[in-house]
């Protein structure tokens, strides 16, 4: 009895948890325009630009910090967001989506025409 109390524990331990889990396999929703989005011109990240659109949470974030979140290098790597690469399956014109850990607020960005 005690070594398969031993094992649930140590499996409890070392087994991942259901928030960290939650935003990778569940990614915001989004709009399927810009309508009702805030505007916050535009970043520029490897050579690109990136009108960038904050989704939800507008009083939450200025524009000054969503267009220093797209314009991170490498974008996977922000402290506090997570990263979506929108164009593989997303929807609406959204190329790059930034999702807050405390899922309050969702930053959207459209590449620009070159």
């Amino acid at each position: 009895m005690r070594p398969l109390l031993i094992a649930l524990f140590a499996l409890a331990l070392l087994a991942p948890t259901a928030a960290a889990q939650g935003d990778a396999q569940n990614p915001p929703t989004l709009p399927n325009s810009t309508k009702g989005a805030k505007k916050c011109k535009t970043a520029s990240r490897y050579g690109a630009s990136f009108r960038v659109f904050i989704t939800k949470g507008k009083g939450r974030i200025s524009c000054k910090r969503a267009r220093k979140i797209v314009a991170h290098k490498p974008p996977t790597e922000v402290r506090g967001w997570q990263y979506f690469d929108w164009t593989k399956g997303g929807n609406g014109p959204w190329s790059d989506v930034y999702n807050r850990n405390d899922r309050r607020v969702v930053i959207g960005a459209i590449m620009r025409d070159a």
